[in-house]
């Protein structure tokens, strides 16, 4: 067992000085993930539509109804929910089944009808700051065109947003960009693994080690996710200290997270490696795969707008479960029985995409 450990050890160094001692490897380190936290922190903006809100109708007039009415029949909404009571809102919000809640209260069409103030509260969902911020103003053009025949100055709509009541743009983006960023270094860094090999014309001479396919698959594992994870870090660090993102969770949970996406995605740029013959194949083949993933992941729109056929695919997208851990331990403090929830799928999805890339190894080494 020692004699294994030592030769997976001699293995993982190697691994390690072939990463830093290669310029593209390099590069793929150092030059992305920084480049991309600035330019995305700053230019990321999304668009909003299918958007699902929640109404709590304390009053239950004619004009309360009326109001609820036009945002059922507005074209801004998907979906608008009844919410029976101030707890329900907190749980409608948390499990994303709606992204703001409009609270109606007593006496809503008498304040009407005397033309006294009429205050009605918009609470969103401040976990998704650019999407919050577009549902409430789309609320409330719906609220004005209702009541158009009323002055502005006589009714007040108070916003209030859980997680981020400023829906500072800093918040919401780069809890995301730990995990894209961190997924594109894993990604190239193990699709040019097994192929940098077969260029140096170093790859037979790993084959005639008495390691077998697994543990060769291991000690090319380690070092790209361990690299990852100081990326991944890094960024962490940047984002709590330079841009001031408040992070109230676990670092516990937020360590075992990062862990289990990037074996996830090691898994897949191994899988790459394996079939392709070049550096330049295994690049090609990162970037295929790069694009629909951060795209299927709720990243730049949410998976809510997808067409319906699309959405189950999701499902095998694990940068959709770290997404949503992310800011759940950045922002709001979820425990570990939600995490958990999160944590499995991706444990699975990297389980499955190692299998398959020891197999696909195994089979081209035979």
């Amino acid at each position: 067992m020692s004699v294994f450990f030592s030769q997976l050890l001699a293995l993982m160094k190697k691994e390690f000085l072939a990463i830093w001692s290669d310029k593209k490897s390099r590069v793929i380190i150092i030059v992305p993930p920084i480049l991309q936290l600035f330019v995305f922190s700053f230019a990321v903006t999304l668009e909003v539509k299918n958007i699902s809100i929640g109404v709590i109708d304390r009053d239950n007039s004619v004009k309360s109804r009326e109001l609820v009415r036009s945002l059922s029949y507005s074209n801004s909404f998907t979906n608008v929910y009844r919410i029976e009571s101030q707890k329900d809102i907190q749980k409608a919000i948390d499990t994303q089944k709606v992204i703001a809640v409009v609270y109606i209260p007593n006496e809503f069409a008498k304040n009407i009808q005397s033309k006294r103030k009429t205050t009605l509260q918009i609470i969103a969902d401040g976990r998704k700051s650019n999407t919050a911020q577009i549902t409430q103003s789309y609320m409330q053009n719906a609220i004005n065109r209702t009541f158009n025949d009323i002055k502005v100055e006589q009714n007040v709509i108070v916003n209030r947003n859980l997680y981020n009541p400023n829906l500072d743009n800093f918040w919401w983006i780069l809890p995301n960009l730990i995990g894209t960023i961190s997924m594109l270094v894993a990604l190239l860094l193990t699709a040019l693994s097994v192929a940098r090999e077969r260029e140096l014309g170093t790859f037979e001479q790993i084959l005639v080690t008495p390691l077998s396919s697994s543990a060769l698959m291991i000690g090319k594992t380690i070092p790209p996710l361990l690299i990852s994870i100081v990326d991944a870090s890094i960024i962490f660090t940047l984002s709590v200290f330079l841009f001031g993102v408040p992070f109230v969770g676990s670092l516990f949970i937020f360590a075992i997270g990062i862990v289990s996406f990037l074996f996830s995605i090691v898994g897949l740029g191994l899988f790459i490696s394996s079939i392709v013959s070049t550096q330049q194949q295994g690049i090609l083949g990162a970037f295929v795969l790069l694009v629909p993933y951060i795209l299927m992941s709720g990243f730049a729109t949410p998976v809510e707008n997808m067409p319906e056929w699309l959405v189950p695919f999701t499902d095998i997208v694990s940068l959709k479960y770290f997404l949503v851990l992310l800011k759940g331990v950045y922002l709001k403090d979820i425990g570990f029985d939600i995490a958990l929830e999160l944590i499995v799928p991706m444990l699975v999805l990297g389980f499955i995409s190692l299998g398959a890339a020891t197999w696909m190894f195994s089979k081209k080494v035979a």
